[in-house]
């Protein structure tokens, strides 16, 4: 007996949904890797993005210099605060230069080196790693308060309302460090805000080569919150992975990656002499991602392929791990923070001064 089309084609639609459902389940959890095509669903993928500058900062007039511009995060009112060696710069929506927020120091509200912050509604938090304690001032530099921490953490990701993000990084013990690759555990800790209790979250694995006298990061750790808090994106690996964190669940809801054609790593001249003298294996790929960056609703992930005029590609998620599009923002740009459609990117010139300019995206 010959089953109707119509009956066929229904159950042949319903068998397809019910995969899709199972997929996506298991991918939620975390079982099974959400594999992306090589191509992205916009149809105008691969573009260089075409640009109008908004504003252009320069260091000429010697209130601040652009050493390693880094860190660039932006206030709910629009201010741009940027990491610099020994500065935390803040500057007006419309890029004029407010103040240098860094004072050296170990005192209440200075820093003794290299630091993170984090702004927080109109606050800031500042984790300087040369101590144990965060402290909190205000946008216009007001010392407020500080935490003590009872341990130490190797980087502060995040302020919620439940407590602090961290990640503390677990070494191997020094007998082990033999010249081989070793695991090193980076686990997600969430701290009250009084620092008593604290929660592990998740732990990620990173491989470091270690030797008795000289150690060398072999894959990136490279995390990025989302602007809600929520979820926390992470790639830890050389090859194209990201994991995505539910900081509420302390569980990885999905995995994504897509397919990529991995770019040749470039030796540079302390690989040789590193390896002659410690066995460092020879990188032969670069790391596929290098950067992670929330733009509101969408996750930019900055990759290893480059081009001469173009610069670095960028590919674009949703927080289910689609592959939406992917530009490329030109040669000489580095991106450090974006909003919606406007973009801010340090640019080095051919004195080899550094400027930093806000655009807004055309079209």
């Amino acid at each position: 007996m010959k089953e109707k089309g119509g009956q066929r084609n229904g159950r042949v639609k319903i068998l397809c949904l019910a995969a899709l459902l199972l997929v996506g389940f298991l991918s939620v959890h975390g079982q099974y890797v959400i594999n992306n095509p090589n191509k992205p669903l916009a149809p105008n993928a691969g573009r260089i993005l075409k640009l109008q500058e908004v504003w252009r900062i320069t260091d000429e007039g010697g209130e601040f210099f652009f050493k390693y511009p880094n860190k660039l995060k932006i206030a709910d009112d629009g201010r741009i605060l940027l990491a610099d060696r020994e500065e935390l710069l803040e500057f007006s929506a419309d890029g004029v230069f407010l103040k240098n927020l860094f004072k050296k120091g170990q005192g209440p509200g200075e820093i003794g080196g290299s630091f993170t912050y984090i702004i927080a509604g109109n606050e800031l938090y500042v984790k300087d790693y040369s101590q144990r304690r965060i402290f909190r001032m205000d946008l216009s530099g007001r010392y407020i308060d500080q935490l003590n921490l009872e341990q130490s953490y190797d980087n502060l990701i995040g302020v919620r309302d439940d407590g602090y993000l961290f990640i503390k990084s677990v070494w191997p013990p020094a007998e082990e460090m033999t010249g081989k690759l070793l695991p090193i555990l980076d686990t997600v800790k969430l701290a009250s805000k009084d620092g008593k209790t604290v929660r592990d979250l998740h732990t990620f694995r990173t491989s470091w080569y270690m030797a008795q006298r000289a150690q060398a990061q072999w894959d990136l750790n490279i995390e990025a919150l989302s602007d809600d808090r929520s979820l926390l994106f992470g790639s830890h690996t050389r090859e194209y992975l990201i994991e995505v964190l539910n900081i509420a669940k302390a569980q990885i809801v999905v995995k994504f990656n897509r397919k990529y054609p991995r770019v040749r790593h470039v030796e540079e001249k302390w690989e040789d002499d590193f390896r002659k003298r410690y066995g460092l294996p020879e990188f032969e790929y670069e790391s596929d991602v290098l950067d992670l960056l929330v733009n509101r609703d969408k996750l930019w992930v900055k990759t290893s392929s480059a081009d001469r005029e173009k610069g670095n590609l960028y590919d674009v998620f949703d927080f289910g791990g689609r592959y939406l599009d992917c530009f490329y923002i030109g040669s000489g740009r580095t991106l450090l923070g974006a909003r919606g459609e406007e973009i801010f990117v340090s640019e080095k010139n051919s004195d080899e001064s550094i400027d930093l300019v806000k655009y807004k995206i055309v079209g």
